[in-house]
């Protein structure tokens, strides 16, 4: 498992030992603080600069270098990137590596051990893929055993900021750890210019209800302060008054579900890793089975068990995968039907591999750790989404927090609570929100077909690996012929603002 190191006090170095270390990189130190992890389709100066980290890399290596654990020369420095952060990989003289990861401050951390999963999965047969998943399914279980006395992030008690060391701030979990505040990029805390403002509804939170709340207050202060999203905007995104209105309905509807028996059950605080993609998974080197180490932690919660719980990115879910089915099978004729083509084959056998994988993780999860297991298969999706999707409405519009609220309104005598549902939805207004809905669903299966075309993301970043003149290009070509279909029904300036990236300004 990859962790932090606490710096020791620097140990003198020598004159000629810090002069060997500048000579090799100094030439070198503004690469380092370039980002050079991918290239951008749309606002590209304005995120290269978000990623841009200016450093002393000479007063780094002699920090590195006067460890007590390392004892000799930087002569080898590897940059890895990812996200906003940076992680340089120092290889001393002696042979020891550590990497020293950072974006303004920084950490001085062990090396992980063994091989990121992405260059191994495709090697493994199927055995150890079973295997593997199995061993990652007991993982997840191991952190979602450990006891919490609250929702919130993970803190170390020694190195609180200042702003969290006054009384309230934080809820203890024992002699090293406490929970405090959760900040991610939509709601900053202290990285905003007006860090007071992101305190009010950040955590930690001793019940279901205030964690709920103050996610819904989130969502509303984001709308009425005018915050928006430049990935695209979704078809009948909203307008202020509707995000408003459905944000302080769902006020109303959690603090009656927060007394639902099934919800009591499974809104026990669990940690989880906020990022299981396999890139962050090492295995050994020895046995690909076993993982090795786990990258990644900083944006780590402890949250109701009920919304950390999900089926890991790496496995590929298949859509309408149903728990508790038999995995099935090609018929007995497969071989022998010719008429089906190559790539039809391939694709079926594809997603009976991709079942076959989820059925693995969802039996091993439920001999390792049965609530868990639970809480993945009992809770209702809708519910599941309510509590994720109040902060987000300015990023993803109004559609998702509403089928929420319909589909918990058609089901209200599952839920097993005494009051009456706090809101009403007519035919009519059931019957048009299933139409936008799909009209919803069409648009999120053109962005993720666009993205796969482009190999690229919301912020339009395409990897090292993609050609980005042939990506613009492509892009290019995709928004002229989406802007003439859209603009048979609505005028240019619309359509251009359902576009899956958007220009800044």
């Amino acid at each position: 498992m990859i962790a932090s190191r606490r710096i020791s006090p620097a140990r003198t170095i020598s004159k000629s030992t810090l002069k060997r270390t500048l000579a090799i990189y100094c030439q070198g130190s503004l690469g380092a603080m370039l980002y050079s992890n991918g290239r951008f389709l749309v606002n590209e100066e304005y995120e290269l600069a978000k990623r841009y980290a200016r450093f002393d890399i000479d007063a780094l290596c002699k920090v590195v270098s006067s460890l007590p654990s390392v004892g000799s020369p930087i002569i080898k420095i590897d940059k890895k990137e990812g996200g906003y952060n940076k992680a340089l990989l120092m290889k001393a003289e002696n042979g020891i590596t550590v990497s020293e990861r950072f974006h303004s401050e920084y950490i001085v951390l062990d090396k992980s051990t063994g091989r990121q999963l992405p260059g191994v999965w495709n090697n493994l047969n199927k055995v150890d893929r079973f295997k593997l998943v199995g061993n990652f399914a007991r993982l997840e279980s191991k952190l979602a055993s450990i006891r919490f006395p609250a929702y919130g992030a993970l803190y170390l008690r020694e190195h609180l900021p200042p702003r969290l060391k006054q009384p309230g701030r934080t809820i203890d979990v024992d002699d090293t750890y406490c929970l405090g505040p959760v900040y991610h990029g939509s709601w900053p805390g202290g990285y905003a210019a007006n860090p007071e403002e992101y305190e009010r509804f950040a955590g930690p939170w001793r019940t279901l209800f205030d964690l709920g709340h103050d996610a819904a207050r989130q969502g509303i202060w984001q709308i009425e302060n005018h915050k928006s999203s430049h990935s695209g905007r979704g078809p009948h995104f909203g307008d202020p008054e509707e995000h408003v209105r459905l944000l302080k309905t769902a006020i109303d509807l959690i603090r009656i579900l927060c007394g639902s028996p099934m919800l009591q059950k499974h809104s026990n605080p669990a940690l989880s890793h906020p990022d299981f993609h396999p890139g962050n998974i090492f295995v050994s080197d020895d046995d690909p089975t076993r993982i090795s180490g786990v990258i990644d932690w900083q944006f780590t919660t402890v949250m109701p068990r009920f919304t950390q719980v999900r089926w890991p990115v790496f496995l590929n879910t298949p859509e309408g995968y149903q728990t508790n089915r038999e995995t099935p099978e090609l018929p007995l004729t497969y071989e022998e039907e010719d008429e089906l083509d190559k790539k039809r084959k391939c694709d079926d056998e594809e997603k009976l591999g991709q079942y076959a994988m989820t059925k693995c993780y969802e039996s091993a999860l439920l001999k390792s750790h049965l609530e868990s297991y639970l809480a993945l298969t009992e809770i209702d999706v809708a519910v599941r989404q309510l509590f994720i999707s109040c902060a987000y409405t300015y990023r993803d519009g109004i559609i998702p927090l509403r089928d929420c609220l319909v589909k918990i309104f058609q089901n209200w005598s599952k839920f097993d609570v005494s009051a009456d549902c706090p809101y009403h939805f007519s035919r009519d207004e059931i019957a048009q929100h299933e139409r936008q809905f799909k009209d919803y669903g069409v648009w999120l299966q053109m962005r993720k077909h666009t993205h796969e075309l482009l190999g690229s993301n919301d912020s339009g970043w395409v990897p090292p690996r993609v050609n980005f003149e042939e990506a613009q290009k492509k892009h290019e070509q995709l928004y002229e012929n989406f802007i003439k279909a859209k603009t048979k029904h609505m005028s240019e300036r619309e359509a251009g603002k359902l576009w899956f990236f958007r220009e800044r300004g």
